[in-house]
């Protein structure tokens, strides 16, 4: 097969398993009220930085472009598999959104990481990083602003008991 096949197939692979988790991960809901036009809409938001970013690469670039656009997928991949770090933190003693802030946190440090990594080795300017954080920073305000309206103080739906280790013992 060559290269550029290979890249590709990958690329849409590791997007499709992507889109998949994170499908899975945002209808857990983790305690959070959300309707499913909520949750279609989150998905949307989520993968439109990825959109645009393949979107740039397809069109601007000449040279390495489908080796950029798997790396990418692989960051994508790499961030949605970090946020079910949710599990590992609710084995400490912290409320049900601070674990799922947590996690969060930690998806997106794990997705700037390998974005950055993909465009450092395929040496593209550092102007490409900058577009794709923009787009990171849009998307997470509009995914806890407009969304879900995500606060701490959001009322939930008693399913965040099951996340919460402070309450483990009381559910048992």
């Amino acid at each position: 097969m060559p290269n550029n096949t290979w890249n590709a197939v990958t690329a849409i692979l590791y997007f499709a398993v992507s889109i998949i988790i994170t499908a899975w991960f945002i209808e857990q809901k983790f305690g959070y009220v959300a309707t499913p036009e909520a949750i279609l809409l989150s998905n949307i938001v989520a993968a439109s930085k990825w959109v645009i970013i393949t979107i740039a690469a397809l069109v601007m670039l000449e040279e390495n472009k489908w080796i950029f656009i798997r790396r990418t997928a692989f960051a994508a991949l790499a961030g949605s598999c970090a946020m079910y770090s949710t599990y590992a933190f609710r084995f400490f003693a912290i409320s049900s959104w601070q674990q799922f802030t947590f996690a969060m946190a930690l998806a997106m440090l794990v997705m700037v990481i390998f974005f950055l990594k993909a465009v450092t080795d395929t040496r593209l300017p550092l102007k490409w990083f900058a577009v794709w954080m923009t787009c990171l920073l849009i998307s997470v305000i509009m995914q806890t602003r407009v969304v879900f309206s995500l606060h701490p103080d959001l009322v939930t739906n008693g399913v965040s008991q099951f996340f919460d280790s402070r309450k483990k013992s009381e559910i048992s």
